[in-house]
């Protein structure tokens, strides 16, 4: 693989800023592009019925569930892989790469089994009813069949993310992003621009998702095969359960961590939905829309895995810190911008969704969230450098604490007090997403200058 440029000697010794954006700004744009197929596909749905709408938020929590776990293997495979990339054994990084991509095919198997078996009974759980029920058990179920393409991606990911190799991870998810938006009108409608279509509707939307994912594997595989200085041969490939031990042991808490945070929001909209459909739409629209420019922030705490983990295994430990420090001072211009953007343009914003200017009440509990959400933003990124900071130095325990007591300690417990206390209503739910989202940072900061790294 010698012929393969590499990216240790840049994100070891180059200068910190550009090396923080080098990796994230790749990854800044893939979410950004994600988020904007999000927002294309919530619009598309939103011509159906603002039920159909309020089903893909709904059953979204479920899908993470599962995808929690897949996102524990990828965080530990790449921590694991950048580890040794930085210590330049390519050797042992191809043994965690090829057990990694054994695991994430099995799992996803596993997963999408459980969740087209399960989904009925998940939905009616969860507290829907009448045709709301129906819509979403159908999501939910189409949608777990994509789960193994999922956890096969996330796979190819880690091998490539740990390498800092984001621009080609890019690219893969920019081409299958694109691929969804074109196939999402012609599987949803009748007919578009004068072509006919299938007219499936909302089931459209998640069989043209899980194609969509289909793509992302194989144009994932071509990428490794090109561009991949670590190996992935399966030939005498023999599965050594202490590497598959290792894996999970930082897997098990990022999952653990992700896995509570997907229960504690499938509670949450649970929660939410008590409040009528219209509520858990103006929540749906708000995240939709903050996801946008939260992904500035996002993308340099997704890139602080790899840089982290490879600068740890290089034995630069201070440069990490100074790259900790450095990644939170871009991450607060981040947010004051896009917090300046939510305020400003806030209406328009909300337009995109809102299509009958005359629902008064969605209009309110929405425009209400955008102002919590202005504020929100800037928590969100630091909380994601932390995660990354964590990750990079295989302490995913600590993640999992914080996302845990993020939603369990905090949110939902603020969410239950003032709805029982007070009568601010679906502010209740806003005030409580602001001030869990706060007191997380402000712990995950205390443990950070506590321990001495």
């Amino acid at each position: 693989m010698s012929n393969k440029k590499s990216n240790i000697d840049f994100i070891t010794n180059g200068k910190i800023t550009d090396v923080i954006f080098k990796l994230s700004i790749p990854l800044m744009i893939s979410n950004l592009i994600k988020t904007l197929y999000g927002i294309t596909d919530g619009i598309y749905v939103a011509q159906i019925s603002a039920e159909d709408y309020a089903a893909t938020s709904f059953t979204w929590p479920v899908l993470y569930l599962f995808i929690a776990v897949g996102l524990g293997v990828n965080v530990a495979a790449t921590s694991l892989m950048s580890q040794r990339l930085g210590a330049k054994k390519l050797d042992d990084c191809a043994v965690y790469a090829r057990h990694t991509l054994v695991l994430t095919t099995i799992l996803g198997i596993i997963f999408s089994i459980i969740g087209v078996i399960t989904a009925p009974f998940i939905v009616k759980w969860m507290g829907a009813s009448g045709t709301f029920e129906y819509k979403s058990y159908v999501f939910l179920a189409i949608n777990a069949v994509g789960l193994l393409f999922d956890m096969i991606f996330f796979g190819f990911q880690a091998i490539l993310n740990s390498q800092g190799r984001t621009k080609s991870m890019t690219m893969v998810s920019t081409a299958s992003s694109i691929f969804n938006v074109i196939l999402d009108p012609f599987f949803i409608f009748d007919n578009v621009l004068g072509i006919p279509g299938l007219n499936w509707g909302l089931k459209g939307a998640a069989w043209a998702t899980v194609i969509s994912k289909v793509l992302l594997v194989v144009l994932a595989v071509k990428v490794v095969n090109k561009e991949s200085e670590i190996e992935v041969n399966f030939k005498d490939f023999k599965l050594d359960m202490r590497i598959i031990k290792h894996i999970f042991a930082i897997a098990i808490p990022a999952s653990l961590g992700s896995s509570g945070e997907a229960i504690g929001f499938t509670v949450l909209n649970g929660f939410i939905q008590s409040y009528g459909t219209t509520t858990l739409a103006a929540f749906s629209m708000g995240n939709r829309l903050s996801d946008v420019f939260n992904q500035g922030s996002m993308g340099i705490g997704m890139a602080l895995t790899s840089i982290i983990g490879q600068n740890i295994g290089a034995g630069k430990k201070e440069r990490s810190k100074e790259i900790f420090k450095k990644a939170n001072i871009i991450i607060t211009f981040f947010s004051l911008f896009s917090a300046i953007i939510l305020l400003t343009f806030k209406d328009p914003l909300l337009s995109i969704f809102i299509k009958d200017k005359g629902d008064i009440e969605l209009w309110r509990q929405a425009s209400e969230y955008m102002y919590f959400s202005a504020v929100i933003t800037f928590f969100m990124g630091y909380f994601s450098a932390i995660n990354g900071f964590f990750q990079g130095i295989g302490k995913t325990k600590f993640t999992m604490y914080l996302s845990l007591a993020r939603l369990w300690g905090l949110r939902l417990p603020l969410i239950m007090i003032l709805k029982a206390l007070t009568n601010l209503g679906s502010t209740g739910i806003w005030v409580s997403m602001l001030v869990s989202n706060a007191l997380t940072v402000m712990f995950g900061f205390i443990i950070y200058l506590r321990k001495n790294w």
